[in-house]
């Protein structure tokens, strides 16, 4: 039990203190991937665990107000009043969350929708899943993301579609959508996405300073400005009317002839940045001795890897906060036998 399951075998038989705080209707993910039931179910449990957890850990915290929930709430108004056309809707919204998050510069998207009240943890999610989002049943906000060969601009995109399910489709029951439904509430994430990340006056200004338009690699430097792949650079682009149909015919070609569908530069040398506000709160409860880790494993009947694989935690982040146990016989001494026959 200890090796497979990380936890010890008095675990099995003590009660739960596991509270259900995620439904499945309320967790956005892609249409073939809600096929798979029992995949649903492992996320569902996974997500009620790193809730329960994040609870435990920040009960004796006094914790600033979330700005995430008051924008989310003016969003729900405007999508409850709005008279706009749905398009144009999105669009007022990526622009008014984007203003009211106060980002400035796409590299710090991770720190500030944490710092906004998102968790974002990352776990291996397979080939197929790039993100998804939830909100608990008290509010909660949660960003998962795939582990998966990742770029920083992929990582990127997947925060800022990730948070237009949760801005545009808070009161949706993802679970008695159609498939085809379902991928009008993806595309519309796309859409919110495009327009976070790449404000329409800055972006149109550095796009049109371009020399050709049509030409991949003169993408390569709004790229590393944006974090934004150059595909979806193109296409925000052709959305603004800022590039001909005919050089966006051209552009599809030549990214396909040179490669870039697959891999494109600056993919690997831009660093994908990993979640760090859990992290940062368990430093913190550990560091100022909020919660004792032993006695936390102890009542839990939990190991140590149980939380690092649960958080994605590196293998010795708990090391430093570890009792270390003495030995039975380590205050023996061993009698020098050489000094008697002396």
């Amino acid at each position: 039990m200890r090796g497979l399951f990380n936890v010890e075998t008095k675990y099995f038989f003590s009660p739960s203190n596991l509270i259900d705080k995620v439904s499945e209707e309320r967790i956005a993910y892609r249409a073939k991937d809600r096929e798979s039931r029992k995949k649903t179910k492992l996320e569902l449990t996974f997500l009620n665990y790193v809730d329960y957890y994040i609870n435990y850990f920040e009960q004796n915290l006094l914790l600033p107000q979330e700005s995430i929930i008051a924008i989310r709430k003016e969003c729900l108004r405007m999508l409850k009043e709005s008279n706009l056309e749905r398009n144009e809707l999105i669009k007022v919204i990526a622009t008014f969350a984007r203003r009211k998050l106060a980002l400035n510069d796409n590299k710090n998207l991770m720190y500030i929708l944490g710092r906004s009240g998102i968790y974002i943890l990352e776990k291996n999610l397979g080939a197929q899943i790039d993100a998804y989002s939830t909100v608990t049943n008290d509010g909660r906000l949660y960003i998962i993301l795939g582990t998966f060969k990742k770029s920083a601009v992929r990582r990127n995109f997947d925060l800022a579609h990730e948070l237009g399910h949760l801005l545009l489709h808070a009161n949706i029951d993802m679970d008695i959508l159609a498939a085809i439904e379902l991928k009008v509430i993806e595309k519309e994430a796309d859409l919110f996405a495009s327009i976070f990340l790449l404000p329409e006056t800055e972006f149109s200004n550095d796009f049109l300073a371009l020399k050709r338009k049509s030409n991949p690699d003169y993408y390569i430097e709004l790229k590393r400005k944006y974090l934004v792949s150059i595909a979806a650079l193109e296409m925000r682009a052709y959305g603004l009317k800022l590039i001909t149909y005919q050089e966006n015919r051209y552009f599809w070609g030549q990214l396909t002839k040179k490669g870039y569908r697959q891999i494109e530069p600056l993919d690997n040398e831009l660093p994908s940045i990993r979640p760090g506000k859990v992290r940062s709160l368990l430093k913190f409860v550990l560091d100022k001795k909020v919660v004792n880790l032993d006695e936390m494993l102890s009542q839990s009947n939990l190991l140590p890897k149980f939380l690092i694989k649960l958080f994605s935690l590196d293998n010795d982040f708990f090391d430093q906060y570890l009792e270390v146990k003495k030995d039975y016989y380590s205050n023996a001494k061993v009698i020098d036998m050489a000094a008697f026959r002396n």
